[in-house]
């Protein structure tokens, strides 16, 4: 046995349930980041902290993860987010001599990361997605696409992170309600990140497929449907729940991960289309997701299932878990009501939506299933470190609409 797990992006709060996973199996745990407070710091799973660049420096911060994992000798390392993953596979043949790294080819990793690899994969399985075009450097079929295409419609960065010129760029997709406002928020994107998608909006519910794979082969699935998210027109999600694996989702999912010969945590996002009732896919995730603490609380303790595929070779597969499990992210959820009150009669998002139903669903602080992100009783810490930390950061998350924490680079 070595040194345990080292967890990128440790000032990022998907980490927390990562750390308590491992950590109440007894499994070591630590933590990079370029924050020396961060919310995972004070988990007491969390029994080290590694400084690093930030990951908006992305050959730097791959260079300190090789210099970290000769010198220290951990058994596994975790990455996270696009941030942390990126980077360490693009590094991979220079890192994994020294740590395992239980994660997807490089190849198929890509091909989640870029959204337009994503939905030409999934057209050529016969997986649906939202009616999406392509242009191709040609101002004539923009023009064309901005005159025919149903409003709103979504503009989405292919790439949700590039690296140029040293930093790293991010930037979400979002809503437009005219031609005139596609032709300038496509132009806006394609400045940094070329040839973004356009995409029908799809009205409906999203639900996620979370799932981890060992060479190929399904180990562990767990639906998740998203209540609320923040920003409400896609973003995180901050109010969701367990519910049964549909024979669609699940196949649909399966079809494109054997695509893809995928090893590892993936999460699959879909929208199932209130016209139709068909799922349609709107990304896949070649890592840890947001509403993680969800499925562990259902049962499906995904970091501790890839800790046993990358130690043991094999894990007992989970295919059962408990349905009806709430999380919520209060934080995020805050964020989500003051969208609608100050929106609410003019966002596309909401204005299908009885507010006061909303209003009153979103004021409902117990009830069976409900639990809170971050809050464990006996590691109260991370909870306390993020509840005095908010206030500071909220003018900083509504005028950005990220949390400064989890987005390190350049954002417009």
């Amino acid at each position: 046995m070595g040194n345990g797990v080292l967890i990128a992006e440790g000032h990022n709060p998907v980490v927390l349930p990562i750390l308590r996973s491992l950590g109440k199996r007894k499994v070591d745990t630590a933590i990079m980041s370029s924050y020396s407070l961060s919310v995972s710091r004070f988990s007491k799973y969390c029994k080290r902290q590694v400084l690093v660049p930030s990951t908006s420096f992305e050959k730097e911060y791959a260079c300190a993860v090789e210099k970290i994992v000769k010198k220290t000798k951990f058994d596994l390392l975790f990455p996270i987010f696009e941030w942390s993953l990126l980077p360490i596979s693009k590094n991979r043949d220079r890192i994994s001599p020294y740590v395992n790294l239980p994660i997807a080819r490089h190849d198929s990793i890509l091909k989640c990361f870029d959204k337009r690899s994503t939905m030409k994969l999934a057209t050529e399985h016969s997986v649906p997605i939202p009616q999406t075009f392509f242009v191709d450097n040609s101002t004539a079929k923009l023009n064309k696409i901005s005159q025919e295409i149903t409003y709103p419609c979504i503009v989405k960065p292919r790439w949700s992170m590039v690296w140029g010129n040293g930093r790293a760029y991010h930037r979400r997709g979002g809503l437009v309600n005219s031609p005139a406002e596609l032709i300038a928020t496509y132009n806006s994107i394609h400045q940094y990140f070329p040839y973004p998608l356009i995409q029908e909006y799809v009205p409906g519910t999203n639900f996620s497929v979370a799932t981890v794979y060992n060479n190929g082969k399904p180990r562990a699935f767990c639906c998740i449907k998203v209540t609320r998210a923040w920003p409400p027109e896609g973003g995180n999600s901050c109010y969701r729940e367990t519910v049964p694996l549909t024979n669609n989702l699940r196949k649909y999912s399966e079809t494109l991960l054997k695509a893809l010969d995928w090893h590892g945590i993936a999460e699959l996002e879909f929208r199932v289309d209130s016209r139709d009732n068909i799922p349609k896919l709107l990304e896949i995730n070649p890592r840890f997701w947001g509403s993680l603490s969800v499925a562990v609380k259902a049962g499906v303790d995904f970091p501790y299932l890839l800790y046993q595929i990358a130690m043991d070779g094999d894990v007992k597969g989970v295919f059962n878990y408990k349905v009806g499990v709430k999380g919520r992210y209060f934080d995020q959820d805050l964020l989500y009501l003051f969208s609608m009150l100050k929106n609410g009669f003019t966002n596309h998002i909401f204005k299908n939506q009885n507010n006061l139903k909303v209003l009153a669903s979103w004021l409902k602080f117990y009830e069976p299933g409900l639990f809170y992100d971050l809050f464990e009783l006996d590691d109260p810490l991370p909870f306390l470190f993020n509840s005095a930390l908010f206030p500071v950061a909220l003018a900083k998350i509504i005028k950005k609409k990220v949390y400064p924490w989890s987005r390190p680079g350049v954002s417009f």
